[in-house]
């Protein structure tokens, strides 16, 4: 059989990353300060664009209506917006093709990338943003990668988190326990523990309540705490006021004694967060707000103020279109910008009805947490909102990454409300990860020195509960929660009874 070149038609269904995709994907990530870092960038690239409070301030006084005006509503309405775009299952059908969805945005539509305005590299998976901050990380940005290693569980990083805002300048946790597990709805004693973990965290000595405190976690860290080091931080008055002799007869301290260990307290740092950043980037700014109206009904509600707003500059399009109907390549300027405007106006819009939606999805989903606390926190996976949600897991995963609610219980980020569920005998697909981890604890926290439960008999006590589990699933939840081994807490039990 001779080989010879021939013509085939041939149909195929391909998925096409044009520029505006990827820009609408990174639209959809990005948390509302580095959207509205973009946007700066692009009103100051694009003439077409202007922000909507500087139109509205240029309108003439008779633009607005007085309440004598009585205007009627106008006759002709505008079209009801469409639902928001899918950005992964509906590419082809809104981003993949600039004729579906968009029939004013040419194929060959240039908006230029912002990464590229700062940076010589072309490497296109290059994040500006992430150049952009500071190489110093701030104290919250480094705690907050901290307490996504130290604790497993939704329920304990939302804790944490919420600990966290009670952090002064210098690193000291200045918080009320009582109101704060009140306002939670949580035991004061389980709040206590997650306070005990987070003063594990770098800097040493963080989230300390005294200067005796921090200095005794440094200390411990050292491996250099010991009956005289305890002894002479229970009197760090006297170090303050200098006042040895007493000192020394106080403790029963040599002169060597004492300025050996007064030598290792003056190398510690009693401002563990003194070299941390604390500026305006570090703060969280809520993207949704959640409420309460007067039927006890949850009102859902994107924060207005930290979106930015742009509109097309109308007046600008047409002088700039008169003037250039015979030059061609101001007239391709022309419709390039236009075209970045447009599409840069329907992906905010879209963007922020993404964000809308799967909030009020998880509000829906989580109402008993609202409204009885972290400890009926249901399992919930990424999966199951974007099913409801008719959109691809990897869009639900970017819209609950770095964007953050504000609840009546705090102010927590979207990805902590999800937890995966564990199987049980009985069947209930209600019992979560998170219950499971807080039960071992419990168990753990209620065994006497002279009985310590092995892992084996957690794995028996919890399928008395008709919980199915693996005694490896309970090591690794137990060394997930920093809980040593059952020989480590019988010999600490023991050491301290």
């Amino acid at each position: 059989m001779a080989l010879t070149p021939k013509i085939e038609i041939k149909q195929s269904q391909s998925l096409l990353m044009t520029p505006q995709l990827r820009q609408a994907i990174n639209l959809l990530q990005m948390n509302n300060l580095e959207l509205s870092e973009l946007v700066s960038e692009e009103l100051n690239s694009n003439p077409f664009l202007e922000r909507e409070d500087d139109h509205l301030n240029q309108l003439p006084d008779e633009f607005f209506p007085s309440i004598d005006d009585n205007p009627s509503p106008s006759s002709a309405e505008e079209p009801p917006l469409s639902d928001d775009i899918d950005y992964d299952n509906n590419f082809e059908d809104d981003f993949g093709s600039d004729r579906a969805g968009y029939d004013d945005i040419p194929t060959d539509a240039n908006w230029k990338d912002y990464h590229q305005q700062k940076i010589a590299n072309s490497d296109e998976d290059f994040d500006y943003f992430e150049q952009k901050l500071a190489s110093h990380k701030s104290l919250y940005t480094f705690l907050d990668e901290q307490i996504s290693q130290k604790f497993d569980t939704p329920k304990e990083r939302l804790i944490a988190s919420r600990l966290m805002e009670f952090l002064d300048a210098a690193g000291y946790f200045r918080g009320n326990l009582t109101e704060i597990s009140a306002k939670l709805n949580i035991q004061q004693d389980y709040l206590q523990n997650i306070l005990s973990r987070l003063q594990t965290c770098e800097p040493s000595g963080i989230f300390a309540t005294s200067v005796a405190e921090c200095l005794k976690i440094q200390l411990q860290d050292k491996d250099r705490y010991d009956p005289y080091m305890a002894l002479l931080l229970e009197h760090l008055d006297l170090v303050a006021e200098k006042k040895y002799k007493e000192l020394k007869k106080t403790g029963g301290f040599s002169d060597e004694d004492l300025n050996d260990m007064l030598s290792e307290i003056k190398a510690l740092n009693p401002k563990p967060a003194a070299d941390y950043d604390f500026d305006l980037t570090s703060y969280i700014i809520p993207d949704v707000f959640v409420r309460t109206n007067k039927y006890g009904e949850y009102i859902i509600e994107l924060n207005s103020k930290s979106l930015p707003k742009v509109l097309i500059n109308q007046d600008y399009y047409s002088e700039i279109k008169t003037l250039s109907s015979h030059n061609k390549e101001a007239k391709r300027y022309l419709k390039d910008k236009l075209s970045s405007a447009n599409f840069l106006i329907k992906a905010l819009h879209q963007r922020a009805t993404t964000i809308l939606r799967v909030s009020e999805e998880i509000v829906k989903f989580q109402r008993d947490f609202f409204e009885k606390g972290i400890d009926h926190l249901k399992p919930m996976l990424l999966r199951d909102v974007a099913e409801r949600l008719e959109m691809h897991e990897s869009t639900i995963s970017r819209v609950t990454t770095r964007k953050y609610m504000h609840t009546p219980r705090g102010i927590f980020e979207l990805k902590y409300f999800f937890s995966t569920a564990a199987g049980s005998y009985t069947g209930d697909e209600n019992t979560s990860v998170t219950a499971i981890k807080h039960k071992i604890k419990q168990l753990i926290e209620e065994e006497t020195p002279d009985k310590i439960l092995s892992d084996d008999m957690i794995v028996e006590l919890l399928a008395r509960l008709g919980i199915k589990i693996a005694r490896r699933t309970v090591a690794k939840y137990r060394e997930g929660m920093n809980i040593p081994t059952s020989a480590q807490r019988k010999r600490e039990k023991r050491r301290n009874s």
